[in-house]
């Protein structure tokens, strides 16, 4: 355990400025509803964002194994089950605090003002029936829950996409096979993040417990499984413990 520790930090120290950089343009976004003008520099903060959150997966799914900084990885007294956790962990945790800094600053910061109030207005109204129905105390934790789960997921499956993809032959590596492999994982993914939308297409009610529920087993199990495909990948591929 002390081993995983000490790699989970490293992985911590490898991406802490994008972690950063995330955190601060979620949370600037509260100040966008101090006026209507202000609203256009949400999608700035929002490109920000992403761009800062796909330069933390690459610097753990991809250079961390294959480029600068593999040398180091493969010189660290771990396993690579260890090693594997502790990059989805990080992924994982980094994507969550930022998600979760610009929920709380966007609330606080539509609190702030008439314009930022009625916004909210609007943006829970969906909510309402929710919570009338299902109580508040039981199906938003709930639904937190599992978009956490689903970060995790999704931070396991990018992992295991990357891996996947450089363990083929540098021969088959070209620029085609590159943008295939991004088309079919984002197809992937995608098809993944929709079951609770398949569900309610199917007749599942907006208010059932059991929709977001289902979602959280089907993420845990799927990040598993994804976590042993990359961990018997690396061991077939590169066999350095």
């Amino acid at each position: 355990m002390n081993r995983l520790d000490k790699c989970i930090k490293i992985n911590f120290r490898m991406v802490s400025n994008e972690i950063g950089i995330m955190c601060v343009a979620g949370g600037a976004m509260c100040l966008c509803f101090l006026s209507l003008i202000m609203l256009i520099i949400i999608p700035v903060l929002a490109i920000v964002q992403l761009v800062f959150t796909v330069k933390m997966y690459k610097k753990l799914c991809y250079t961390g194994l294959y480029g600068e900084t593999a040398l180091l990885y493969q010189s660290l007294p771990v396993t690579w089950e260890e090693m594997t956790v502790s990059k989805i962990f990080t992924a994982g945790t980094g994507n969550l605090m930022a998600q979760l800094v610009t929920f709380i600053c966007m609330a606080a910061g539509a609190g702030l003002s008439s314009f930022g109030e009625e916004f909210a207005d609007i943006f829970f109204k969906a909510w309402s029936m929710t919570l009338e129905t299902s109580g508040f105390q039981t199906l938003v934790p709930l639904n937190l829950l599992a978009a956490a789960a689903s970060i995790y997921r999704m931070s396991a499956f990018i992992l295991m996409a990357v891996v996947l993809y450089n363990s083929r032959p540098a021969g088959k590596r070209g620029d085609w096979s590159r943008v295939l492999a991004f088309v079919i994982g984002g197809a992937v993914h995608v098809a993944i993040s929709s079951v609770d939308d398949l569900l309610h297409f199917l007749g599942a009610p907006m208010t059932s417990l059991w929709v977001p529920a289902l979602c959280m087993v089907i993420d845990i199990v799927l990040t598993v499984v994804f976590y042993r495909v990359t961990v018997r990948k690396l061991y077939t591929c590169y066999a350095l413990n």
